[in-house]
């Protein structure tokens, strides 16, 4: 054992860290929810009472299902387009569709954001890191 925050992986075994270690912290985070939830109906007085409701009353449709065309359609375009172009796209759609008033302001600073962003992620995993994006 060399330290305590040192982990001896065979280099074809690096790309499972992350996925592993955010796995690990969405599974403590959904059972943290749900004690915190079980602690509050305790509390209530409604332990033995259940409602379940995925989405609540009146939410936006439109960015909803927005949301899930454009996830679905950046998937799509990605390999052909490559990454910067999709992801300045994709980010600039999303901005718009979350925006909802679309005025000049509102398309200049989306527009902004989804250029700058996706330049400097594309030049620091891309070109300084050297890691592979579609």
């Amino acid at each position: 054992m060399k330290g305590l925050l040192t982990v001896e992986l065979k280099f074809s075994e690096y790309h499972t860290i992350f996925p592993n270690i955010m796995l690990t912290i969405l599974i403590f985070l959904a059972v943290l929810m749900l004690f915190l939830n079980v602690i509050r109906r305790i509390k209530e007085r409604r332990l033995r009472e259940f409602h379940f409701q995925f989405f609540v009353d009146n939410y936006d449709k439109l960015k909803f299902f927005g949301t899930l065309v454009l996830l679905i359609a950046y998937a799509f375009v990605l390999e052909s387009i490559g990454f910067l172009l999709a992801t300045i796209l994709f980010m600039f759609l999303i901005s718009l569709l979350f925006i909802g008033d679309i005025k000049k302001k509102s398309i200049f600073v989306s527009l902004t954001n989804s250029l700058s962003t996706s330049l400097i992620i594309w030049y620091l995993f891309g070109q300084l890191f050297d890691i592979t994006l579609p």
